[in-house]
């Protein structure tokens, strides 16, 4: 009896501690995606790109722990050989699969010597859970650029998101 009730509360213990190990860990995640913006693009047009898809799953190994997701920072980056100075304004928006886009990140009046990274202002004010979980996510990039590139630009951008564990 003194082994039964003994092995019941290890284990009610170790279950206990593996969610809550869970949900400390998924309590923020990262997402990132990479367009090209190609040489000779016209300058002072808005332009876009689209990243390839991912979904919640490959992003975090699990959506259905998380609620209330939100994004808490945004970043857009260069090469070292570029300066994210030749852009005019970014805006990012998720889509799952090209519907449902939503605006989360965006910049305007950008200027010309701000380095190869740039934070983004982001958009707080409401939940991505519906969008985050409903497939296969993909960042569309829109810019305007103050000059044309006379090379290929690789931009990347790197998405932090808070969330809420899921408990039950």
């Amino acid at each position: 009896m003194k082994t039964i009730f003994l092995s019941a509360v290890v284990a009610t213990t170790v279950l206990t501690s593996c969610s809550t190990v869970s949900s400390i860990l998924q309590n923020t995640f990262p997402y990132s995606a990479t367009v090209l913006v190609a040489a000779g693009s016209t300058p002072n047009v808005e332009l876009s790109s689209i990243s390839a898809a991912q979904s919640l799953n490959q992003i975090t190994s699990s959506s259905a722990n998380v609620k209330d997701i939100r994004v808490s920072n945004a970043t857009l980056s260069v090469g070292s050989e570029t300066s994210m100075g030749v852009f005019k304004s970014v805006k990012v928006y998720l889509s799952n699969g090209g519907s449902n886009q939503t605006l989360i990140a965006s910049r305007e009046s950008i200027p010309d010597n701000v380095g190869n990274s740039l934070s983004m202002d982001v958009a707080t004010s409401s939940t991505l859970d519906k969008l985050m979980k409903s497939g296969n996510i993909q960042a569309k990039i829109v810019y305007v650029l103050k000059k044309s590139p006379t090379s290929d630009i690789s931009l990347k951008t790197s998405i932090g998101f808070n969330s809420a564990p899921i408990t039950n």
